[in-house]
């Protein structure tokens, strides 16, 4: 039966292998808005993540820069961190596991947008409170890329544009990959990188 149960930080393990990777800076920005409603799924037969890896990152590096736990996360007696994890479901096999978080990310991603009414909606959010925009990962200038440049005959969607003075230009892109020793290694490195403000993606 599927169940909801808050484990410390430190016991939830993570997956053998995980591709998906992470915007850190935009999951950080929707758990800080919008509170933690459920950091990962468990499974059983493995004792170990198959969906929320990247919230769990986050969620470390938080505790670590002693931050207040977001809404939906409890705090143990012994200070540490209790995240919601839904249990109850079991894989066949290993193949059968990592097929359910490919499968997890995949569908989601497979599904698009329709840019649209996309657009339409984050113009409503932007018009509504500027950092809920924010929170959804987006900001003024995504939506104007999503509004198609020929439009016909059909009137313009209502893009917020922000002043003059305040148009900021996406600023170059520069990355860099760097090879760690063991999980912990990396786990250290991405929690002291995103305490520093900085947009971490992990890879295995």
């Amino acid at each position: 039966m599927r169940r909801i149960e808050y484990m410390p930080l430190p016991e939830i393990v993570r997956a053998v292998r995980n591709p998906k990777e992470h915007d850190l800076g935009s999951i950080r920005k929707s758990i800080e808005k919008f509170g933690c409603t459920v950091a990962g799924e468990l499974d059983e037969r493995t004792g170990r993540l198959v969906a929320g890896h990247g919230r769990l990152l986050v969620l470390e590096a938080m505790a670590g820069e002693g931050k207040s736990p977001p809404e939906g996360v409890k705090v143990g007696d012994d200070g540490v961190w209790l995240a919601p994890i839904v249990r109850g479901w079991s894989s066949r096999s290993d193949a059968d596991a990592e097929a359910y978080l490919v499968a997890n990310n995949s569908t989601s991603e497979r599904g698009g947008w329709d840019r649209g009414a996309l657009a339409d909606m984050l113009a409503d959010i932007f018009q509504a409170d500027e950092e809920l925009l924010a929170a959804t990962g987006y900001n003024p200038t995504d939506i104007e890329d999503l509004v198609p440049a020929d439009l016909g005959d059909a009137p313009p969607a209502p893009v917020p544009t922000p002043g003059p003075a305040e148009r900021v230009e996406p600023p170059d892109v520069w990355g860099v990959i760097i090879t760690c020793n063991s999980e912990e290694e990396q786990v250290e490195l991405l929690e002291r990188l995103a305490a520093e403000g900085r947009s971490v993606r992990a890879l295995m």
